[in-house]
């Protein structure tokens, strides 16, 4: 297929493949290379209950073309189970060598017999308790199999031959550390005991070989939330442990009798991927692999110190008041966040909290704040939304915490998702706001880069109140005019339109304009032919894409991806140089989706400081000769450079952020108060 790189679902199969080559990347410590592994696996489960399953749909709904498309998915995907077996058993044996050995139930009968009376005390105490095995009869109905978990496929051989379904528990811990020190797969602490689970049932052996399946994640939601938007979310939720199968992944030497049954019993298609895979699955665990070894992860990114805010104990407000702020983590640290809705939870100047929330930390501090600001009297209005992907449990949670704390909760403009980061507090003396990239998260702020804008630009902050009632108008119904905007760019309303006239004014330049656009996605149609166009009026380019990319080489254009220790996601769009230069971040990317059918907003930074400081970071990010991929015709993921001696991108922000916080003058004890 000419272009088929084009296509979204396989332009998202080239990131992962870019996540799996940072596990084959040997210039990364061992236990980092097992987390990506971790990492691609997570991201390969999402993949076929989203991007899969939607071709799936396409296909029964008669779209011509999406047969090929499938097929070069799965073909891709079963070469990357390849790479990613190979790379496993890589890792494992330079683990070995250095002293962390991965123990199975076969080194344990032949060679750490020994560990068998402490095996069978730990199986008995913390495993067997948990088991349900399902003896499979062709008279009963087959259970119901749950999209991403872990289960074993029992064969008994013998007369009758007897076949069985054998959950592994999620909430058991994988991983079993032995007094030896080494490790073992709970999985293999199972077959190690199937004697003691099935010793009911005479047979002359008997195997177990693990399996999963993905299921389509879609939830189809109607229109009609009349029964009150929490209800409908909850009773949505159930129709995603019924969805239809995507793929089927299984150990490579389960017996043909039992696999052929799995597929009969759960319905798996010639439009179902089916893959033959190792004796493990659900690797996503690897991300929480026991590590007890320091020098053999990532030495620890510390922070740097913000030049303004650790200046002192000053309260952040009061900063804010004089100087609009940029806090980019974790390079900075997160913390500050939470300080500031801390310091705006007890102020007694603080009168109202206005926030949206698409995914926090299952134990968020950010919500503790919240709750914390509605019981000191404050008026708390937050914008929960309920669709945020595999997140809607935590998120019905979290709004049912704030309403019984006395704040607002409100659940976006069905059927558009609010995506847009946004903060308002409203104080006496003058109201700030936040604009971020990406969500109000203590725990992905230590892992993912973003950056939160921080003001009390009159301009700024009476916009985004805009923005927050509309929401509240949705919430109740209301008539609702479109409102204006002249500032931020808000999708639906003005972000496209204004994105579009921003890269025509570079084009007017001709070979005098600039842009520079780093995104997670850039897909849109109308965006890729208006960005060509720009180019083609001897426009320079830089694109830093993350994840899924539809543009073809041009000589105008230098296109990269850069995939790291940390997860770039960022949204930053500069148009021009210098005085004349517009500078722009967004929790939005270039997709049809972002600009015309959910709540996203674009905010413009006006200091001048920090549209260089924006500026420096693009162009680190633009020379970066150790982790950049070439988005190429066919996203080969080819590195800029393979030596190990050139500039890392990640590394390079990090000093740059050191020496901004070394080199901020420091207010003596008596300034800070």
């Amino acid at each position: 297929m000419r272009n088929v790189h084009q296509i979204r679902e396989v332009s998202t199969l080239s990131f992962n493949e870019r996540v799996l080559q940072e596990a084959e990347d040997r210039r990364n410590p061992p236990m980092e290379r097992l987390k990506f592994l971790g990492i691609f696996s997570s991201n390969m489960d999402e993949f076929f209950k989203v991007r899969v399953a939607s071709v799936q749909r396409r296909i029964e709904l008669g779209h011509s073309g999406m047969e090929a498309v499938l097929e070069v998915l799965a073909h891709k995907s079963r070469e990357l189970d390849e790479r990613f077996r190979t790379a496993y058993a890589e890792i494992t044996s330079t683990l070995a060598i250095e002293g962390i050995k991965i123990l199975n139930e076969q080194d344990i009968e032949h060679s750490a017999q020994d560990l068998e009376p402490w095996l069978n005390d730990y199986f008995e105490e913390h495993v067997l308790p948990s088991l349900v095995p399902i003896i499979i009869h062709k008279s009963r109905t087959f259970p119901q199999l749950t999209d991403g978990a872990l289960y074993f496929g029992v064969k008994m051989w013998g007369d009758p031959i007897r076949y069985a379904i054998l959950e592994i528990p999620e909430e058991l811990s994988r991983f079993v550390e032995l007094p030896t020190g080494a490790i073992m797969y709970v999985d293999d602490l199972i077959r190690h005991s199937l004697n003691d689970i099935f010793y009911i049932f005479d047979y002359e052996r008997i195997g177990a070989y693990e399996f999963k399946i993905s299921r389509d994640a879609q939830l189809d939601i109607d229109n009609d939330f009349s029964e009150g938007h929490v209800r409908k979310m909850e009773r949505v939720l159930k129709q995603r442990k019924g969805g239809r199968p995507t793929r089927l992944v299984h150990d490579a030497t389960m017996p043909m009798g039992l696999l052929q049954l799995l597929r009969e019993r759960l319905k798996i298609t010639e439009y179902d991927t089916l893959i033959a895979g190792a004796r493990y699955h659900n690797m996503k665990d690897l991300i929480g692999f026991p590590n007890r070894r320091s020098e053999l992860s990532f030495e620890e990114l510390e922070p740097a110190p913000h030049p303004v805010l650790d200046r002192g104990r000053r309260p952040m407000m009061n900063i804010i008041k004089e100087q609009d702020l940029l806090l980019t983590y974790p390079y900075q640290s997160f913390d500050n966040l939470i300080r500031l809705l801390r310091e705006a939870a007890i102020d007694p100047e603080v009168d109202e909290i206005k926030m949206t929330l698409y995914r926090v930390a299952r134990r968020s501090q950010v919500v503790n704040a919240l709750i914390n600001a509605a019981r000191n009297g404050k008026k708390v209005f937050v914008s929960i939304e309920l669709q945020a992907r595999f997140d809607e449990k935590n998120n019905i949670k979290i709004s049912g915490a704030l309403t019984e704390a006395g704040a607002t909760v409100v659940y976006g403009v069905p059927p558009m998702k609010v995506h847009g980061k946004l903060l308002l507090i409203k104080r006496k003396g003058g109201c700030l706001a936040g604009l971020s990239t990406g969500n109000f998260n203590e725990i992905t702020g230590k892992l993912y880069v973003d950056s939160t804008l921080l003001t009390s630009d009159k301009n700024l902050v009476e916009e985004v109140d805009k923005v927050f009632d509309y929401l509240d108008d949705a919430s109740k119904m209301r008539a609702i005019t479109t409102p204006k905007f002249k500032h931020l760019l808000v999708s639906p309303f003005n972000a496209r339109k204004t994105f579009m006239k921003l890269l025509s004014r570079e084009k007017k330049k001709g070979k005098k304009g600039y842009v520079f656009i780093k995104v997670n996605h850039l897909t849109d149609d109308k965006i890729v032919r208006k960005i060509r166009e720009t180019a083609d009026a001897g426009v320079k380019m830089d694109l830093v894409v993350r994840t899924t990319y539809a543009m073809l080489p041009h000589p105008n254009i230098r296109a990269i991806s850069i995939l790291d220790r940390l997860l770039e996601h960022q949204r930053i769009y500069i148009f021009g140089h210098g005085e004349d230069r517009a500078v722009y971040m967004s929790s939005a990317d270039l997709m049809e989706r972002n600009l015309d059918w959910r709540v996203e907003v674009a905010f413009p930074v006006y200091d001048p400081q920090l549209q260089q400081e924006l500026a420096d970071i693009g162009e680190i990010q633009v020379n970066d000769k150790f982790k950049a991929r070439v988005l190429d015709e066919i996203q080969s993921n080819q590195y800029v450079s393979n030596g190990s001696d050139g500039r890392r991108a990640q590394s390079d922000t990090h000093a740059y952020y050191q020496r901004a916080g070394a080199e901020a003058p420091q207010l003596s004890a008596a300034e800070g108060i």
